[in-house]
């Protein structure tokens, strides 16, 4: 196989892959050549895959002016003619000489039934001489047995050689003919060729570039943090899995990453009128429901250059990003996985103990940043790490170039967190029973079992009234030292507590509705 790989790579390197820009579903191909003015000129890119689309691709040329472009489909047969007949030549001696040592095999035979025979004539010589002889021969025994003797060895010797022989060139009858196939395959792939043609100056060099889109292409990010607690700071390494079935490939070409999505129609939509009308309906009573949110909250870019990423350059497109590799990359075109480290971006953190307990009564170490990379953080996987263990993995949503977000780096057994409900309960209220009250109260337990003073953050939420006539309140009973949220209800303490030392927080709220409501839903 090594004619027929040199063979294939004679074709493809007259136009090398120089730069690929791969979008979430497609990629934007650049091949280059440089070529020498000789009266009419013209550049010829083989090779060009049939997953290019035939209306995307251009050409341009530095030193030259592009007279027109040509771009035909063709099978490889052609190519391949020299090699498929020198493969095939070398099949039939094979053959041949299989057929030669089969040959010997069957004489091997003969030389067996010859020397049984002999056998056979001393073996009766010594019978008959032995019991009607008085003067029995010995020497002649010995001489009619070294006979037999010495064709059996014959026999042997050359039925071993002939054996070996026949494995060995089965063994390469079977690897010419994976060849064979292989090309065949090969020959009846169809490609696309493309021919630019050129008006140059006599004598002049002139370098050109052939861009096409390829579909069979995607990427997706993830990410790898590594926290280090001593310096306050994280290593963010951002990662890009690029995978592509065009059957060509990338070979040491530039990279670049964009964020933006071509399948995405940018048609502006037209409006249409909006009336008001209304119909009568039944009167229905009210219910009263509890609605559960996950607070969402938009980010816009900030100006934190505290940290920049190595060896990254970024580039704005208006709502997309391009991201370009630091160095050059090879990607195979059989649809594998390509891993490739985009960037590495050192971020100052802050890291602090935090236990949401409703939902899980553990402790977490929590780790703050603002996005100083030069680009947007995409939605993507992250590998934690702390120390030198492997944490676990979290989920990162879109991060603006600046914005703050979080990552969490595992639990902490040291700090102990305790959620106790202390009262769930429903009553009557006002003179005329016309108000239903539903009191709530809990209990939380911290306990410090480190060796060093440690601050907790407690977050609960707080419900959020979106009618009038519901009102929420605190009760004070609640234990001072809070911050609330008054756009989500979250209420959060900063606990700071001393080794062994144990707190505990009480937090008491009560919904008053209408007792026109039906409250099944609280």
């Amino acid at each position: 196989m090594p004619a027929l790989s040199l063979t294939l790579w004679a074709l493809v390197a007259s136009a090398k892959v120089s730069t690929v820009v791969v979008y979430p579903d497609r990629a934007q191909v650049t091949r280059e050549q440089t070529v020498t003015c000789r009266g009419p000129t013209s550049a010829r890119f083989e090779a060009v895959p049939l997953a290019a689309a035939a209306d995307s691709v251009r050409a341009r040329a530095t030193g030259a002016t592009v007279e027109g472009l040509i771009s035909e489909e063709y099978t490889r047969e052609e190519a391949h003619r020299e090699e498929r007949a020198r493969l095939e030549t070398r099949l039939g001696a094979i053959l041949r000489e299989e057929k030669a040592h089969n040959d010997a095999v069957a004489r091997v035979s003969d030389l067996r039934t010859l020397a049984n025979g002999y056998t056979d004539v001393a073996v009766d010589r010594i019978t008959r001489e032995l019991t009607a002889s008085s003067k029995p021969d010995p020497r002649a025994w010995e001489a009619a047995l070294d006979s037999a003797l010495a064709v059996r060895q014959r026999a042997m010797t050359e039925a071993l050689e002939a054996s070996a022989r026949l494995r060995a060139l089965e063994k390469q009858r079977s690897q010419v003919e994976a060849e064979i196939e292989m090309l065949r395959l090969d020959t009846e792939r169809q490609e696309r060729r493309v021919e630019v043609r050129l008006s140059c100056p006599e004598g002049t060099r002139a370098r050109v570039e052939l861009t096409y889109l390829v579909g069979q292409v995607s990427w997706t990010p993830s990410y790898e943090a590594r926290a280090n607690e001593n310096t306050r700071t994280m290593e963010l390494t951002t990662l890009a899995t690029v995978r592509q079935a065009t059957g060509e490939d990338w070979t040491e070409a530039k990279l670049v990453l964009s964020t933006a999505q071509p399948q995405r129609d940018a048609t502006l939509p037209a409006i249409r009128p909006l009336t008001v009308f209304a119909e009568e309906r039944t009167k229905e009573r009210r219910v009263l429901v509890r609605r559960d949110e996950q607070p969402q909250h938009a980010h816009a870019g900030g100006t934190d250059n505290t940290a920049r990423s190595k060896g990254l350059e970024s580039v704005p497109q208006g709502l997309s990003v391009q991201l370009v590799a630091p160095t050059p990359v090879s990607i195979p075109g059989d649809d594998s996985a390509v891993r490739v480290q985009v960037a590495q971006t050192r971020l100052k953190a802050a890291f602090h103990w935090r236990t949401i307990p409703k939902l899980h009564p553990v402790v977490f170490r929590v780790a703050r940043m603002n996005n100083a990379a030069a680009f947007p953080l995409l939605p993507g996987d992250v590998d934690l790490y702390r120390g030198t263990g492997f944490i676990g993995r979290q989920s990162l949503e879109h991060v603006a170039q600046g914005a703050p977000f979080e990552l969490t780096f595992g639990v902490e057994e040291g700090l102990r967190v305790e959620r106790r409900v202390v009262e769930e309960l429903q009553r009557p209220k006002g003179l005329f029973k016309d108000t239903q009250r539903f009191r709530y109260a809990y209990q939380f337990t911290l306990n410090n079992l480190r060796a060093h003073p440690e601050e907790v953050e407690l977050s609960e939420h707080f419900p959020v009234s979106e009618l009038e006539d519901v009102k929420v309140e605190l009760e004070p009973e609640t234990t001072a030292g809070y911050t609330l949220q008054s756009n989500d209800g979250i209420a959060t303490w900063k606990v700071k507590l001393a080794p062994g030392e144990k707190r505990t927080l009480d937090f008491a709220f009560h919904v008053d509705a209408p007792s026109s409501y039906e409250t099944k839903g609280l």
